[in-house]
């Protein structure tokens, strides 16, 4: 069950990334990027099940260019269905068809793509085993956050080192503790690791200290340039972490950071316009993140317009960000000062602004139908576009949130990691995993009772009914399942990439 440092509830399961197919993402592309002569062609890209790493290097093998020729416009995770816009510096024109990777060409340019040629992501979202009450409260939540949008935190997506098991690597460097640093990035326990990776890691922890027999172990795999350099300069942990961290890596730990500061400021923001039962939580690795449920026209009107900035040189200068980040960097026990002087590569934080408000254009759920998983529940699909850099993960939260204080507890499965509800005063609440060996012994996480985890088993929702006593598993419930109002969308207002395909 889900562990809880309050009373025993149960747990009401919901479901997104079942399979692939439940999440696509397109990427919309401004084409004024395009010329009509130069030396970069442009594709549009389609993929499947395929990180946008892969498919670069998917693309650049059938052109017969190297690696470095291929450009992308952001990174799109492995799972789920993406298009996405990449540019290619010469090679072979390409038209490639294939059942999980579809490449067709856009024209030419004469610079490559960036992040800046990307106006915003389309997504349609299919939220599995849901039964009435869930309904109800997608539909509910839609029509909040079409009034009053959410805080625009930094999702699950950024924080991949606490999901791993490797926690803040920069906050250790600031606090000077070198080794820990060293030592969570290359050998912290994941639950989600591959068995041959987490042996690895294991070897290393065992033989943590003993350089010459580790840079034996490592030989051609990650950390070998770490342990190579210790084995030459024992005891230099601050040196090895130049050496023994790719630049990319330190930059993905930076950016988690500079997150995790970030949504720490705004949730403070929030707890000054919402409290009591317009107060609510959502879930996040992070921490738990304060929401509205409403807000005043006039108050949304001024959180669409507000921007704070992230952590970084600069920041000194605005005197919102200083009150803001004060109070957080004194709870991380770190100093302001050096997290904005730190001068190493890939640790170099940039202060840049960000939109405090989150707005979802052309949301909608398509009607309810029956879910193919999971026997007796439902499935609906969720359409809206975001601005580049907002996660939709956020916004399916938001929408999957409890609509009243004291409601039980709901954890919301995203692929194979459980997401579970904070309670209502924001106490984070996890999911207590069995141990690998008892996982392999009993076939996995998830136990009999159409697809739900073992350990939900017997409360909630299992046996198809919620109250016991013969109660047909959809009765009056099916009235949450109605057709959404018709889009009233003012004549002349630019029609949404999913417009037409309910």
């Amino acid at each position: 069950m889900c562990g809880s440092s309050s009373a025993k509830w149960r747990s009401f399961d919901v479901r997104i990334l079942r399979v692939p197919t439940d999440f696509r993402v397109v990427e919309q592309f401004d084409e004024s990027m395009l010329t009509r002569s130069g030396e970069y062609l442009v594709y549009s890209v389609s993929t499947k099940g395929m990180t946008t790493g892969e498919a670069a290097d998917r693309l650049a093998q059938a052109a017969g260019v190297d690696p470095e020729a291929v450009a992308s416009a952001a990174q799109k995770p492995k799972e789920g269905v993406a298009g996405q816009v990449f540019s290619i510096l010469g090679g072979e024109p390409l038209s490639l068809r294939g059942g999980e990777f579809v490449a067709r060409r856009l024209g030419v340019s004469d610079r490559a793509v960036e992040p800046g040629d990307i106006t915003g992501n389309a997504y349609e979202i299919v939220v599995r085993d849901l039964r009435g009450d869930d309904m109800r409260r997608l539909r509910h939540n839609l029509a909040q956050v079409k009034q009053a949008g959410l805080p625009n935190y930094f999702d699950d997506q950024r924080f991949g080192c606490l999901r791993h098991g490797q926690g803040y690597i920069l906050r250790d460097v600031l606090r000077g503790r070198y080794e820990q640093a060293l030592k969570s990035a290359l050998a912290a326990p994941s639950p989600y690791g591959a068995e041959p990776v987490e042996r690895y890691k294991a070897q290393i922890r065992e033989q943590w200290g003993d350089w010459a027999t580790l840079v034996g172990v490592s030989n051609g795999r990650r950390g070998k340039s770490a342990f190579e350099y210790l084995r030459e300069h024992e005891g230099d942990f601050e040196g090895a972490l130049r050496f023994g961290l790719s630049s990319r890596e330190r930059t993905m730990h930076l950016f988690a950071y500079q997150s995790h500061l970030f949504n720490r400021a705004l949730a403070a923001k929030v707890r000054a316009v919402a409290e009591g039962e317009n107060l609510g939580w959502l879930p996040c690795d992070e921490g738990s993140l304060p929401v509205w449920r409403e807000l005043p026209a006039s108050e949304s009107m001024r959180w669409a317009e507000s921007e704070l900035i992230l952590p970084g040189p600069g920041m000194e200068e605005n005197e919102e960000a200083m009150r803001l980040y004060g109070p957080v960097f004194e709870a991380e026990g770190v100093s302001m000062e050096a997290f904005c002087a730190l001068d190493l590569p890939g640790f170099r934080p940039i202060s840049e602004t960000r939109p405090l408000l989150m707005q979802p254009e052309y949301l909608r759920a398509a009607p309810a139908q029956d879910d193919e998983h999971y026997p007796r529940s439902k499935k609906m699909r969720v359409r809206f576009t975001l601005p580049r850099g907002q996660y939709a993960t956020l916004a399916l939260k938001r929408l999957l949130m409890p609509t009243e204080l004291g409601a039980k507890r709901l954890c919301m499965w995203v692929s194979r990691h459980p997401l579970v509800w904070p309670t209502d005063d924001g106490t984070p609440q996890y999911f207590e995993r069995r141990p690998r060996e008892e996982r392999s012994r009993s076939g996995g996480e998830r136990g009999p009772g159409g697809g739900r985890p073992r350990e939900y088993q017997g409360g909630g929702r299992e046996g198809g009914s919620r109250g016991g006593g013969g109660r047909r598993p959809w009765g009056r419930e099916r009235r949450d399942d109605r057709k959404p109002p018709r889009d009233r969308r003012p004549q002349g207002k630019p029609r949404s990439p999913w417009e037409g395909r309910d």
